[in-house]
């Protein structure tokens, strides 16, 4: 009885290891899709201990803006921003 059981366990777990070695594989790498015509990257960062500030660059637009985030008066200021199209080729876009 014994001996039955190990050999019925040992004849599964090989079956399990065998579904496992045929079943899986590495899935294809594929590239990241493209960015959208409205997409937007943010970026927070700390200014200082008491100011903090967020960059969001509009892909469509190519532009670089900044707000100025005061965390003890809690106040959003609108910074600059900045065209990344007349910057990197000297002509509007």
């Amino acid at each position: 009885m014994k001996k039955g059981l190990i050999v019925l366990l040992a004849c599964v777990n090989a079956g399990l290891l065998l579904t496992l070695i045929l079943g899986t594989g590495t899935p294809p790498a594929q590239a990241q899709g493209g960015f959208l015509q409205t997409d937007f990257l943010a970026v927070p960062c700390q200014v200082s201990s008491n100011e903090d500030a967020l960059f969001i660059l509009d892909l469509a637009k190519e532009r670089l803006s900044a707000l100025r985030i005061d965390t003890g008066k809690k106040n959003i200021v609108p910074y600059r921003f900045r065209s990344l199209s007349t910057d990197f080729t000297g002509k509007e876009k």
